[in-house]
């Protein structure tokens, strides 16, 4: 009968002790667990902005790099010089079609005239849809001679203006890689809020000049 009971007596012991060993062995767990969900955490809001992937973006599609950067407000501007540059490019490539087709024609019409002084003068002549002066048909050899070189100037006035216009929208595609890459580096960069500019007198002494006042001056950033 006692040795019954202190089988008994060790057993609870045992149960007790297991008991409490367990929600130990448990909290023990959960705490690295939550450790290292918080560690996984830290990582995830520590990950830089990457500064390879705006300009990557930025090469792909004009203004995407500056999506990635959160600088939505750059978006109306690069959009409206892309805009503006595409209509310059049209308006310039469709005059100058229009005068370099006059000069071609109006140059061959000289040509064949200079051989044949008889030859009649064409109907709706497409140098007549860049001038609108009128009277061409009229005009003597010098004023030819002009009317021939303004088509010849104008054409190539045209054609620069429009070969400019395809390097400002190369300039404006370069720019915005450039930017969306600078602003990239500086995504993750802080500044101290306490921005201040302190001025105060102050007093110090050398061995040349002796005691000397000036005033110090102190930026915060």
């Amino acid at each position: 009968m006692r040795k019954l009971f202190l089988f008994l007596v060790v057993l609870w012991q045992c149960t007790d002790v297991f008991a409490v060993d367990m929600p130990q062995d448990t909290l023990i767990i959960d705490k690295q667990l939550t450790d290292t969900v918080k560690t996984e955490e830290v990582n995830i809001e520590l990950k830089s902005h990457s500064p390879h992937k705006a300009t990557i973006y930025a090469m792909v599609l004009p203004g995407l790099g500056q999506i990635y950067n959160r600088q939505w407000w750059k978006l109306p501007i690069l959009y409206g010089g892309i805009g503006a540059t595409v209509y310059g490019i049209s308006w310039n490539s469709r005059n100058l079609k229009k005068y370099k087709s006059a000069y071609i024609d109006y140059s061959r019409y000289l040509e064949e005239k200079a051989k044949n002084p008889e030859l009649p003068y064409p109907e709706s002549p497409s140098w007549e849809k860049v001038y609108v002066g009128g009277g061409v048909e009229d005009f003597t050899s010098q004023q030819q001679s002009n009317f021939q070189t303004q088509l010849k100037n104008r054409k190539n006035n045209f054609k620069r203006n429009r070969d400019l216009l395809y390097i400002v929208m190369g300039g404006i595609y370069a720019i915005q890689i450039i930017d969306a890459c600078v602003f990239a580096h500086f995504y993750d960069f802080e500044i101290n809020e306490d921005l201040s500019l302190n001025l105060h007198p102050d007093s110090f002494y050398t061995p040349v000049a002796g005691g000397m006042v000036g005033l110090t001056l102190t930026l915060n950033f």
